[in-house]
């Protein structure tokens, strides 16, 4: 049946099944205000008119209401009338009447077997009835191929190698009054800034970079658009990060070493500097040489 918000005129489908036959008040889901609903007046025809078929559980599965069931032919009138029938028989095996009393009246038991059958055919789309949300479509997680698994595990641990030398020097910088240490010689105090320059700038710069590379080393593994670009620039900056330290390293050498230095001296520095850069700088090297391979390139999609 049909109801209406006298307020704001909202309108809407309710079950007449659901309004007893004294009436209710409803609730507007819009203003909030309450009113009053009374219950339909049945005519003989429409109490035979079903939404679902008692017997094979046919329904339309809207609000369509028909007296003959068209999947098995069931009528809603004879339906009745054997539900009718089989309540009588019922109720005479129950109390069985004394000879010469007159059969009571079967009011009451019409009564109970029209709401019993109002029941059965109720819609199955009534919102009274809790129906199971349809499942959601599980999305498919995407298939990582293997040439990209090795890239961006190999980026991760590259970064982490970075990340764990950064903190050492950090530890370093961190756990040593160098104020002290170095300002112990002079009449002057160093300052902060030289020292920072000296022992903190680098392990910064390697913490941070290690970080990023970890970062982006996972956000490959999830095929993100545009990582292969910022994974190689982290790669490269690195190695450049790394050639820079060592040639400051080198440099101090020189400034330490007292009067000429011979020939050995050249040459230890030369093949500890390479020994170094290589050391540090072959993982990012190689991982800019997968990160260019025609089998990750094709592999990883780019939106």
């Amino acid at each position: 049946m049909k109801i209406e918000c006298p307020s704001c005129h909202l309108t809407g489908n309710i079950n007449s099944v659901d309004v007893p036959a004294e009436g209710r008040n409803f609730e507007c889901p819009r203003c909030k205000g309450s009113f009053f609903v009374a219950k339909p007046a049945q005519d003989s025809e429409s109490k035979h008119l079903m939404s679902m078929c008692p017997v094979c559980q046919y329904s339309t599965f809207t609000e369509e209401m028909f007296a003959v069931c068209p999947e098995c032919g069931t009528n809603g009138r004879d339906y009745q009338k054997m539900l009718l029938q089989k309540s009588a028989g019922k109720a005479s095996q129950r109390d069985p009447l004394p000879k010469g009393a007159d059969e009571p009246a079967t009011s009451i038991d019409q009564l109970q077997i029209h709401q019993d059958f109002e029941r059965l055919t109720r819609s199955r789309r009534n919102p009274d009835f809790a129906t199971e949300a349809a499942p959601e479509a599980i999305a498919e997680k995407p298939v990582i191929p293997l040439p990209v698994r090795i890239t961006g595990w190999t980026a991760a641990g590259t970064g982490g190698i970075l990340l764990c030398s950064g903190l050492a020097g950090l530890l370093n910088y961190y756990g040593t009054d160098w104020q002290a240490v170095l300002s112990a010689p002079f009449l002057e105090p160093v300052s902060k800034t030289s020292i920072f320059f000296k022992y903190g700038f680098f392990p910064w710069l390697r913490t941070l970079t290690g970080i990023g590379v970890i970062f982006a080393g996972i956000r490959f593994l999830t095929l993100k658009p545009g990582i292969p670009k910022i994974l190689t620039a982290l790669c490269w900056g690195s190695s450049g990060l790394i050639l820079v330290q060592e040639a400051i390293e080198i440099a101090k050498r020189f400034l330490i070493t007292s009067g000429t230095p011979s020939a050995i001296f050249y040459v230890d520095c030369l093949i500890s500097y390479v020994i170094k850069v290589s050391l540090w700088s072959g993982p990012f090297l190689a991982l800019i040489w997968l990160l260019r391979r025609n089998d990750v390139i094709q592999e990883y999609p780019e939106a």
